[in-house]
């Protein structure tokens, strides 16, 4: 087992001119139209690469997972879908202390009426105001409908580098970017379409780090 995270490689040759910060175009996310909130809440996540930010620092980046729950939540002042998210990983190595070991749970928020797949998560006694975006930018489905594979971002990309543009590695609102899939090791086929989508959004993966889950025992996560 790696004993450290290695940065992934850029997917595709990087532009010989880097991107400047006020030049990073708007995400195109998945929309209402096309997004499921019920089966993307039917089964845990396990995450394959993400970026780190403040609260997921890159020695927490082992065997994480996300899970999701229409349970009734409730947040102070909205009357609108709440999903409970419960999130887990372990600190230093596979196996390692639960990162999560409090249980805190936040709450996802459906706040924007015309885009469904644009979330909003805080804790969930904090209101929507408190919230940061957690937008889903594509998800890839079975035969069935049964979503296989998810990526999402933390608002729209803010910082520039020389593959495209990203989201913040510090602070807690406006960061993050997730690759998710309900396998915890994700198929080659699976990577690439994830992939691929980032590199038609112009969204840089040279601050990705994969997520080691080979060996994972997933003690004290929430899984379904």
């Amino acid at each position: 087992m790696l004993a450290t995270l290695a940065l992934s490689a850029a997917w595709a040759p990087w532009p010989l001119i880097a991107p400047k910060a006020d030049e990073c175009p708007a995400v195109t996310t998945v929309g209402s139209a096309n997004f499921n909130l019920t089966e993307y809440v039917r089964k845990s996540w396990y995450i394959q690469a993400q970026q780190v930010e403040s609260y997921q620092p890159l020695d927490s980046l082992y065997c994480v997972t996300a899970t999701y729950d229409l349970d009734g939540a409730t947040v102070p002042f909205f009357r609108g879908t709440v999903v409970t998210v419960y999130n887990y990983g372990n600190k230093g190595a596979v196996n390692g202390p639960n990162v999560n070991k409090n249980n805190m749970t936040l709450c996802a928020r459906a706040t924007n009426a015309s885009d469904t797949s644009r979330l909003a998560v805080a804790p969930c006694f904090l209101p929507n105001l408190a919230a940061g975006p957690y937008w889903l930018l594509g998800v890839g489905a079975d035969a069935s409908g049964e979503y296989e594979w998810a990526v999402v971002i933390g608002g729209n990309p803010t910082v520039a580098y020389a593959d495209g543009c990203t989201t913040s590695e510090t602070g807690i609102n406006n960061a993050g970017l997730w690759l998710f899939s309900r396998s915890p090791v994700a198929s080659d086929a699976t990577m690439a379409a994830m992939r691929a989508l980032l590199t038609a959004q112009n969204i840089s993966q040279s601050r990705l780090h994969t997520v080691p889950h080979d060996g994972c025992k997933y003690a004290g996560a929430v899984l379904k």
